[in-house]
């Protein structure tokens, strides 16, 4: 397995490692916004454009989209 740099913090805020990580803080707000909408419309027993099950499976959705974003901005600057 390859070493990982010392550097690797300093690494993660540059080139195409940076545009990842603003990917995956992008991604993460969206999926806080739409695992709150899901509450939000539980807890009053109202659909709020979906079901509440739906905004749940689609908050997860952004969840693995913000991971995945975040695996590639980690590999970007392990390789760079």
């Amino acid at each position: 397995m390859a070493e990982i740099p010392k550097d690797l913090k300093q690494r993660m805020y540059q080139g195409g490692a940076k545009r990842q990580l603003w990917m995956c803080m992008a991604f993460t707000l969206v999926c806080w916004g739409t695992l709150i909408v899901g509450i939000v419309g539980d807890a009053i027993d109202e659909t709020l454009g979906l079901e509440p099950t739906s905004w749940f499976l689609i908050s997860i959705g952004w969840l693995i989209a913000a991971v995945w974003h975040y695996f590639k901005a980690y590999h970007a600057a392990k390789e760079g």
